[in-house]
C-alpha cells in the first residue's frame, strides 16, 4: 500500500487547529474550513494504518453522537428529525481529531496564542461596532457573531482559559508570554461585561468558582475569599451609586419573574416536561419542538398570562421557533430519556477532569486542564438558561476545551 509521509498529515492537522482556535470568536466558515483540514488528516492517518485509541470520555461521547440520530430516528420527528440531529453532528466530530494533532508543546504553544489573538480580534470589531452607533454603550455589544448572547457564553468560556494561563505564567515567572495573556483576559471581560448576558455571566462566575478552587492549595483561604467576595459583592450591587446601573439592573433582573424574558423561559421550560411526559421514551425529536411548544401555548392560555401585545407577540415568536431556552429543557424534549444520559456525560468529564487535576504536579498540562474544566462548568451553567449545546458558537468552543482537554490526557499515554 502507499505510504504517507507521517510530516505531511501532521502538518495538514496543525494547521487544521490553527484556522480552527484563530476562527472561534471569528468565524464559523473558518471553523469548518478548519474542521476540513483536520477531517483530511485524520483520514491520512488512518490511511497510514495508525492506532486509534479512544479514552473513556471520547467512547462516551461517541455513543452519545451515535443515539442521537438514532433517538430522533423513532422521536415523533421521525425521519426529518434523524436527517437533522445527523446533519449537525459533524459539529463536534473535531474534538475526536483534534488530539492527534494538537500534543506536541510547540503546537499548544501556537494555539494558545492564536486563541488569544482571536479574542483581540472581536473585541476590536465590537468597539468598532459601537463606533457605528455614536459609543452607544446601552445596546449589546456584538462582534462577529449574529446574537449578543453567542458573544457572552463564549467570552465566559473563554475568559477562564485565559485566567489559568494567566496564572501559570505568573506562577512560573514566564513573563514574555505574561502580558498577552493579561491582557486578554481583561479585554474578554469587558466584553463579556458589555454583553449584557446575564446567563454567561452566572456561567463565567461558576467556572471562576471551580478554577480558583483548583488553583488555590490554601482551602481555608478560598473559603473566605468566598465569604469576602460574595459580601462585598452584595454591597456593591445594593448600593445607592449603582442602583440605576444598567449591568446592575441587567444582572438583578434575573430574580424577577415576572420580567418578560423570565417568564417567556417559565413557560417554554413548562411546555418541555408537557413534551417530555407525553412523548416518552424518544421525545419529539431534533428541531421539532416548536408545533407542541405552540400547542401549550394555546391550549395553557399562556398568552393571556402576558400583560403587553408585544410581549404575546414575542411569546409566540419564541415558541414558534422551538427555541426552549435552555440544553437541558431542550433536550429533555426531544429526546427524551436519552437527556439523563446526556447530562451524565458532562458531569462524568467533569469528574474526569477533577481527578486528573488532583493528581498531578502543576506543570502547563495541570492549568490548561483547570481552564478546560472552567470553560466545561460555564457552559454547563449558561446552558440552565441557553440551549447552547444546539448553537454552533458555542458547541464549537465547547468542542475545542474537550479537544483541548483530551489532548493532554492522549500526550501522556
Amino acid at each position: 500500500m502507499f505510504k504517507i509521509n507521517q510530516n505531511i498529515y501532521n502538518k495538514i492537522g496543525e494547521l487544521g487547529v490553527y484556522i480552527y482556535t484563530l476562527s472561534l470568536f471569528i468565524s464559523k466558515s473558518g471553523v469548518n474550513i478548519g474542521l476540513g483540514f483536520l477531517a483530511l488528516a485524520f483520514l491520512l492517518y488512518l490511511w497510514d494504518r495508525r492506532k486509534i485509541k479512544l479514552t473513556t470520555e471520547e467512547k462516551y461521547i461517541l455513543v452519545i453522537l451515535i443515539l442521537l440520530p438514532i433517538f430522533s430516528f423513532f422521536s415523533a420527528g421521525g425521519i426529518h428529525s434523524f436527517q437533522r440531529a445527523l446533519e449537525k453532528s459533524y459539529r463536534y466530530i473535531g474534538l475526536f481529531f483534534m488530539p492527534y494533532f494538537l500534543y506536541k508543546d510547540r503546537v499548544v504553544k501556537i494555539v494558545l496564542s492564536l486563541f488569544s489573538l482571536s479574542i483581540i480580534i472581536s473585541f476590536i470589531n465590537g468597539i468598532l461596532y459601537y463606533k457605528k452607533l455614536k459609543w452607544n454603550f446601552n445596546v449589546r455589544l456584538i462582534s462577529f457573531s449574529s446574537h449578543p448572547l453567542d458573544e457572552a457564553h463564549i467570552l465566559a468560556m473563554g475568559s477562564l482559559l485565559l485566567l489559568a494561563l494567566f496564572i501559570y505564567t505568573l506562577k512560573l515567572k514566564k513573563y514574555k508570554e505574561l502580558p498577552i495573556y493579561l491582557l486578554t483576559f481583561i479585554l474578554a471581560l469587558i466584553a463579556l461585561v458589555m454583553t449584557q448576558g446575564r446567563g454567561a455571566w452566572l456561567g463565567f462566575l461558576g467556572g471562576l468558582f471551580v478554577v480558583v478552587f483548583l488553583l488555590m492549595k490554601n482551602k481555608k483561604l478560598f473559603i473566605a475569599g468566598v465569604i469576602l467576595v460574595g459580601v462585598l459583592g452584595i454591597g456593591t450591587v445594593t448600593s445607592k451609586g449603582l442602583e440605576n446601573n444598567r449591568y446592575i439592573k441587567r444582572f438583578e433582573s434575573i430574580q424577577n419573574l415576572e420580567d418578560t424574558s423570565n417568564k417567556i423561559r417559565l413557560f417554554m421550560w413548562e411546555s418541555s416536561i408537557d413534551m417530555f411526559k407525553n412523548n416518552l421514551p424518544f421525545g419529539v425529536g431534533r428541531d421539532n419542538a416548536s408545533k407542541y411548544a405552540l400547542e401549550y401555548m394555546e391550549k395553557n392560555n399562556k398568552y393571556d398570562e402576558m400583560e403587553h401585545k408585544w410581549a404575546k407577540s414575542h411569546l409566540k415568536q419564541i415558541a414558534g421557533s422551538g427555541n426552549l431556552h435552555s440544553m437541558y429543557f431542550t433536550t429533555l424534549a426531544e429526546e427524551g430519556i436519552l437527556a439523563f444520559l446526556f447530562i451524565g456525560l458532562f458531569l462524568f468529564i467533569l469528574y474526569r477532569q477533577f481527578r486528573y487535576c488532583i493528581a498531578r504536579e502543576r506543570d502547563l498540562n495541570f492549568y490548561l486542564v483547570v481552564g478546560t474544566m472552567g470553560m466545561l462548568v460555564a457552559f454547563l451553567v449558561g446552558g440552565l438558561t441557553e440551549n447552547v449545546w444546539r448553537e454552533i458558537w458555542k458547541s464549537n468552543m465547547l468542542v475545542f476545551s474537550l479537544g483541548l482537554y483530551l489532548s493532554r490526557v492522549k500526550s501522556e499515554n
